[in-house]
């Protein structure tokens, strides 16, 4: 039996730039990013965790594996080994100390893998370049960025799960600094274009508005991990250039959605972007916040997304479920939904598991566009 309580949908506003402090590393980490990502082919187009909360989860606990809740579709050398490795041996071939970090971003999949390091300030990310150079890193060619070998060839006798600056087949890595950032690559050119300055997720009024729904729905939680997505995301059998923009121009974007609405019919209508998000409180939850061009068609996606946890979702992630709205950038506005599950803690939680990995295996779920 469907336990799961769907809370009155609100018509609340919030500021885009008055964001809860648990969101500061995900805000930040936005920054570091292209916002070329919202217009590639991919719909889970970047991956976030919180290297502090994720830690913090094992306090108390000494048998505690704090990474194995983390669940990303990104190739994050760095988050692989942590989770296999003794923190000083890890420490020892990062460049870095874990009291320097605060999270982990990352996007694409090899050879077009990228990893973002989150430190502590830029002085951090500075000392971690000259660690790494004191460690047998050396510049690479390309302005900025040092490496340990040769870009892309294979060498198992160099393979090292413990290093996180080495693929799975003994592959150098490339490393350029970005702010307080370190960014990892698989190519000195890609790590030097990634460092560069361009537009940012973070500037971009789709995912500023999810941000605002984001802070909503999650409240005082923490932010574990998290899933930067794309209508892609939700289009699963579906031509994807029914929904994208060949372009990063809003107004343009707004009217290839708009004559869409009528072909997918009810369920949830086409969204921007939008973020899902792993949350801890007093129990594990996830947070929804998905762009729309307006209050009422948002509050129809929540409203929508709501019923369909409650039909489709294993009992292990049901629970108290609130969808609402949320004013964002630009007279967008967020559709968002939290659901709180009623199920003890679990290594992995089910409920952001319950929307990740029904993408990750190519099938239909709660996001879905239109009909499921």
């Amino acid at each position: 039996m469907r336990r799961s309580v769907i809370a009155a949908g609100l018509l609340l506003t919030t500021s885009v730039s008055a964001f809860a402090q648990n969101l500061d590393a995900l805000s930040d980490a936005l920054n570091h990013l292209p916002a070329t990502l919202l217009v590639g082919d991919r719909g889970d187009i970047a991956y976030f965790v919180d290297v502090r909360v994720v830690m913090g989860l094992a306090d108390g606990k000494p048998d505690a594996r704090p990474f194995f809740r983390v669940l990303s579709g990104a190739d994050i050398n760095a988050l692989a080994s942590l989770a296999r490795t003794e923190q000083s041996e890890w420490e020892a071939k990062a460049g870095t100390r874990m009291d320097k970090l605060v999270y982990f971003a990352g996007y694409g999949v090899p050879p077009n893998a990228h990893s973002f390091w989150g430190l502590s300030d830029a002085a951090a990310a500075s000392d971690m370049i000259s660690t790494l150079e004191s460690i047998g890193f050396e510049h690479a060619g390309a302005p900025g960025v040092i490496g340990n070998g040769e870009p892309q060839r294979m060498d198992p006798a160099k393979r090292d799960p413990s290093d996180p600056w080495r693929t799975m087949i003994g592959a150098a890595q490339f490393a350029a600094a970005k702010g307080s950032n370190v960014v990892q690559a698989q190519t000195p050119q890609a790590a030097m274009l990634a460092a560069a300055q361009q537009p940012s997720l973070g500037e971009n009024p789709i995912l500023q508005t999810a941000l605002a729904g984001l802070e909503q729905s999650v409240g005082d939680s923490q932010i574990v991990q998290a899933t930067i997505v794309s209508p892609l995301f939700g289009i699963t059998g579906i031509d994807p250039m029914a929904v994208m923009s060949p372009s990063n121009d809003l107004e343009e974007t707004k009217k290839r959605l708009e004559e869409q609405m009528e072909m997918f019919g009810s369920g949830i209508p086409p969204y921007f972007g939008g973020i899902v998000a792993d949350i801890q409180h007093e129990r594990q939850g996830v947070g929804i916040a998905l762009a729309y061009p307006d209050c009422t068609i948002a509050q129809q996606a929540a409203d929508a997304v709501a019923a369909r946890w409650v039909d489709l979702v294993s009992e292990d992630a049901q629970g108290q479920i609130t969808a609402n709205t949320a004013e964002g950038e630009d007279g967008l506005c967020a559709a968002t939904v939290s659901v709180f599950v009623d199920s003890q803690d679990t290594p992995q939680n089910p409920a952001y598991r319950a929307v990740i990995e029904t993408y990750m295996r190519g099938q239909q779920g709660v996001l879905q566009i239109g009909e499921s």
